[in-house]
């Protein structure tokens, strides 16, 4: 798949960002525009140079999660169910709520990159002020994903 001039540009520069030891990126565009895709690509490029292990999609809904996964699972050529041998899950973030501790230790023992679709539903920047969502960023993946 050709990737428009845009999300070959957004791609470059979020690994130039995480090659310069940062840790998250931040991508904003239009609803439809092909986020996901170039998160995908982003994730094909990190497989590739085995910079990571594992990759987490994470959303409001079961529709999106289900196209995300959708498009990971095309866009990578690879399964993306969370199962066996999987390369990675979507799930919603109603479902972090319900993780448990292995699961997340996935973080600290892995290199994982998570992708947050439509982040604005998870608010605050501390634990007083975050939401429920946005509370388990903060104190689960924030400083325990690789990317």
């Amino acid at each position: 798949m050709k990737l428009r001039h845009w999300q070959s540009e957004c791609a470059t520069s979020a690994l130039h960002h995480y090659h310069t030891n940062n840790q998250h990126f931040f991508c904003l565009a239009t609803p439809g525009a092909g986020k996901s895709i170039m998160a995908a690509e982003v994730a094909k490029r990190l497989l590739e140079t085995k910079e990571i292990d594992f990759i987490l999609c994470f959303s409001p809904s079961k529709t999106v999660s289900l196209s995300l996964q959708s498009t990971f699972n095309r866009y990578l050529d690879e399964q993306f169910d969370g199962m066996m041998g999987s390369v990675g899950r979507s799930m919603t973030y109603q479902n972090m709520a319900f993780l448990n501790k292995a699961f997340w230790q996935l973080l600290s023992n892995h290199r994982v990159l998570v992708v947050f679709d439509e982040v604005h539903h998870c608010a605050g920047h501390t634990l007083e002020n975050a939401n429920s969502w946005g509370a388990e960023i903060l104190s689960k993946i924030k400083d325990h994903a690789a990317f």
